[in-house]
């Protein structure tokens, strides 16, 4: 049995670092580019708040207010917000090829990106490419991302699941074991993947150590409890497994990781001496 690690981050996080969303302000201004748009007003007001609101809401509708604010001057907000809506709305393919070139983009009007920007969108893009199943690219995102922001964490993070994803859970581990040494504070997602490229490499006492830590910090983290109730499985630890897998099951039936956890409860039940 073995994990797939969440491809996607939530919106929420996807866009944090690239807009802060206004709360009823913003809805505001939804409803009345929605109003506009709908009475054909010609006297739109483009705004980058309004844009990204729109994504988790209606990506679609994102994606159209976008593409017409590209149509009339927009730049690089208009862009970025086309794309966002183009990978929440499952075009994560389109999505993730928008998000690169918007990266490389040269200056415009002599005005250079922010790297801080640039991070943020490459490590979009990482994830895009990664819901799109080519992890090849989504490491060469991240890594082009980590020129501009060399110590971004959230990056590196990206980085170590597309290296996973291609099964070099040596360098995975490596790479995440550093990230952890620098920063021992590091998010709960930095070491439920160094436990995953532990396991991977059968160092099943260093992971279990390392998706102890994640658990403490964040006991209901459900890609953390299936990983751990993988490694249990592996350790020879059924009720343990079975236990954490029906927490993942408790606790987001209808997440990515239940469907993870309900596989390995049916094969462990299907065979329950294989290990």
């Amino acid at each position: 049995m073995k994990a797939v690690f969440s491809a996607r981050r939530s919106l929420p996080c996807v866009l944090a670092g690239a807009v802060v969303l206004a709360g009823a302000s913003s809805m505001e201004d939804v409803a009345q580019a929605r109003t506009q748009q709908a009475a054909g007003g010609k006297k739109q007001v483009w705004s980058v708040t309004t844009c990204m609101a729109m994504i988790g809401d209606d990506p679609y509708g994102a994606r159209d207010y976008a593409l017409d604010w590209q149509h009339n001057g927009g730049g690089r907000d208009a862009r970025h917000c086309h794309a966002l809506a183009l990978l929440e709305a499952g075009d994560e393919d389109t999505a993730a090829r928008e998000l690169d070139d918007l990266a490389h983009q040269p200056p415009q009007k002599g005005e250079a990106m922010p790297p801080v920007l640039r991070a943020t969108i490459e490590e979009e893009a990482a994830e895009a490419w990664l819901s799109a199943g080519v992890p090849a690219k989504a490491q060469t995102s991240a890594d082009f991302g980590l020129v501009a922001q060399p110590n971004d964490q959230a990056l590196q993070i990206a980085r170590a699941r597309s290296v996973l994803a291609q099964n070099r859970a040596d360098l995975a581990e490596q790479e995440l074991a550093a990230l952890v040494a620098r920063f021992p504070n590091a998010t709960t997602e930095a070491y439920v993947l160094l436990a995953e490229a532990e396991r991977k490499m059968g160092r099943l006492d260093l992971a279990m150590q390392h998706i102890t830590h994640a658990l403490a910090g964040a006991p209901e983290n459900a890609n953390a409890l299936l990983e751990r109730g993988i490694i249990r499985e592996r350790k020879g630890d059924a009720a343990g497994a079975q236990q954490d897998w029906q927490k993942v099951l408790d606790l987001s039936p209808d997440s990515h990781e239940a469907d993870l956890a309900r596989q390995d409860l049916a094969v462990m039940a299907a065979d329950p001496d294989s290990p």
